[in-house]
């Protein structure tokens, strides 16, 4: 890294498919956060576009930035998120940036700011990720608060707040670093996010919590049958090639801060036909369910489905890591997904009248309980083979909306 920081050269990629609504307003908040922070160095914002079909690269390039501006594109089939992060890399070596920086496409109260907090975490000669800490609508960051924060304490030993929030930044000595490791299929799709925390903390990597204060953004809930399918495959490769559980790190005494005081519930349309399509599951599925999930047997009915609380989740991801390590990874995944989304309904039943710090509290007992969980276990990883095809696995004909390719191998 330069030792003056405004003279190097800094990269901001915005991953986008479909976000003609928000995609100028990020674009703008980049412009200006690069300005304020680096205004001798060279900036660019890079837009990565895969398969939009509502004008959203058009609309970035109408868009006035006093930086340099970069589109990439690539074809919406068999691509996602991954994919456009990929590309943003690319361009940030090409470039020759000193860091590269991550804004979601779909962010409404992106804030210039969070340029100059992100750059400033990744300063310095050590490969650096840094990941934002955000307070999120009490009904959002499911896939965040239920599996991937605490699977990732309960094997790294490390409790990351949000390892998929979106808005990340890397610098050159990380960035080189990434291009080493395995990129299985869904990492070019919503995997990404939780491929790169995890595989920085696999490597004892310095990863940096950067707090950016409220988060809103178009919500996620119609992606909660296929986009922790992605996610979980993901992590779970990297699992595959992670020494063995490890001891829980130190934590400083810093109270979570992840709930914000406004809430807005998921569309109640959507939640049903969830609901009806998970019941379909795991009726047709139940016995290779409990038999994978031995802590799933005891589950009581719920009007959801089944009722899955904080004192029962955490033995079940227990048992998904001992899945996972005894190479059962495509059932492990496919099950844990359906049990997850009763994971989130029973969630929202027991805050149900709570304040922000009290669920917050309450989460912050789940990663625990979890770690303590899987640490009880006698669980080792072996290098096991995984496919490097994703697909839809026991999922198809239960997804409605699903992706539309759906078995893909990684591009060559």
């Amino acid at each position: 890294m330069p030792t003056n920081r405004t003279a190097a050269v800094t990269v901001v990629g915005i991953p986008a498919r479909n976000e003609a609504t928000t995609v100028a307003a990020v674009a703008r908040a980049a412009d200006a956060g690069l300005r304020a922070a680096f205004p001798d160095g060279r900036n660019v914002v890079v837009l990565a576009d895969n398969g939009s079909t509502d004008g959203t690269a058009e609309r970035f390039e109408a868009t006035e930035l006093a930086v340099e501006k970069v589109v990439v594109r690539s074809g919406g089939i068999g691509t996602g998120k991954g994919t456009n992060v990929f590309e943003i890399l690319d361009q940030g070596a090409l470039l020759g940036a000193d860091r590269v920086l991550l804004l979601d496409a779909d962010v409404r109260s992106t804030e210039p700011e969070w340029i100059d907090r992100l750059a400033r975490a990744v300063d310095g000669p050590e490969p650096t990720i840094a990941v934002p800490a955000y307070r999120r609508n009490r009904f959002e960051a499911n896939t965040t608060n239920h599996l991937a924060s605490p699977l990732l304490a309960a094997v790294y030993g490390v409790h990351v707040q949000q390892p998929i929030g979106g808005e990340f930044a890397f610098n050159r000595a990380f960035i080189e670093r990434a291009r080493t490791w395995a990129r299985p299929a869904s990492s070019y799709l919503y995997g990404i996010d939780v491929w790169l925390t995890a595989n920085a903390l696999r490597e004892d990597l310095r990863v940096v919590e950067v707090p950016l204060g409220r988060k809103l953004h178009n919500s996620p809930f119609p992606k909660i049958l296929r986009l922790p399918q992605q996610v979980l495959d993901s992590l779970f490769h990297v699992l595959l090639h992670t020494d063995g559980v490890r001891p829980p790190a130190p934590r400083d005494e810093v109270a979570r801060a992840a709930i914000d005081s406004a809430s807005v519930r998921p569309d109640p349309v959507v939640v049903a036909h969830v609901t009806h399509q998970v019941g379909r599951y795991l009726a047709d599925r139940w016995e290779g369910v409990s038999d994978l999930f031995p802590a799933a047997r005891d589950l009581r009915a719920a009007p959801w489905g089944l009722r899955v609380g904080t004192d029962e989740w955490p033995l079940l991801l227990a048992d998904a890591v001992a899945g996972v390590a005894a190479g059962d990874l495509e059932s492990t995944r496919d099950h844990l997904v359906a049990l997850y989304v009763n994971r989130v309904l029973t969630f929202w039943d027991e805050i149900e009248g709570l304040d922000g710090p009290r669920i917050d509290v309450l989460l912050d007992r789940q990663a625990a309980e979890t770690v303590e969980a899987v640490r009880s276990r006698s669980i080792s990883f072996g290098r096991t083979a995984a496919p490097s095809v994703f697909h839809e696995g026991h999922w198809i004909g239960y997804n409605e909306e699903s992706e539309p390719r759906l078995g893909w191998s990684v591009p060559a």
